[in-house]
């Protein structure tokens, strides 16, 4: 992972950004301990098709993002993400 860093603290913003469509990331599964690789992107207002959540995912630090291989909406738990590849750089979470 040569030295490409990302600060905890700075993920969410760092995955919303524009710049950054698409990305796969590895993180550990709160529910079942297990490391699971994702590609997703935050860029997913077309999937929307109205309603509301009945907790608040940034409360539970929380990423809502589009998996893009199964065409659906994942949580992303922020504290136990790994990595994140961008553009062919992988960076880790510090």
């Amino acid at each position: 992972m040569k030295g490409n860093k990302i600060k905890e603290a700075e993920l969410a913003s760092f995955l919303r950004h524009p710049a950054n469509k698409t990305f796969t990331v590895e993180f550990v599964k709160r529910s079942t301990g297990e490391i699971r690789v994702m590609n997703a992107t935050t860029q997913y207002a077309e999937h929307l098709k109205g309603g509301e959540l009945k907790y608040d995912v940034f409360e539970k630090g929380l990423m809502p993002v589009w998996d893009l291989d199964k065409q659906a909406f994942r949580s992303i738990p922020l504290d136990a993400v790994i990595s994140i590849k961008v553009k062919g750089k992988t960076y880790s979470i510090v």
